[in-house]
């Protein structure tokens, strides 16, 4: 099975900086239940992994839904992303909704929402399998 990608272009808010970037929702059904967010412009380079289903209710929230360092909320037209980076600032993903809302059906069409599976063994293996350098 294939994985769904949408690229758009989007706004990031960050402290006092806004700037124009790339974006690519990326899912990919070996990791069910994420969704991969990379962004690049020119001055950063990013990438947010978080859960599918906070992506698709917040597509419906008029105020921010979500714990921890990722909010999603839906405005008229945009979709919001707002993720709290490490060193603590907040970073706010501006996107097109109509196109969020694409990739959030797309992802459903390929693995239903309730029907995510995860073959736990296999994912223990590959965390603990010896890397080489």
């Amino acid at each position: 099975m294939h994985g769904v990608e949408v690229r758009t272009a989007g706004w990031v808010r960050a402290e006092a900086e806004v700037e124009t970037v790339e974006v690519r929702l990326g899912y990919d059904p070996a990791d069910p239940f994420a969704v991969r967010v990379d962004i690049s412009g020119p001055a950063r380079q990013s990438t947010w992994v978080f859960g599918r289903d906070l992506l698709a209710d917040g597509l419906r929230s008029m105020t921010p839904i979500g714990d921890g360092c990722v909010r999603v909320q839906a405005t008229s037209v945009l979709t919001e992303i707002s993720h709290v980076a490490e060193s603590g600032d907040t970073v706010l993903l501006r996107l097109p909704w109509w196109n969020t809302r694409e990739f959030v059906r797309l992802s459903q069409a390929q693995v239903p929402r309730g029907h995510e599976s995860c073959d736990v063994d296999a994912w223990v293996a590959a965390l603990t399998s010896p890397r080489e350098p």
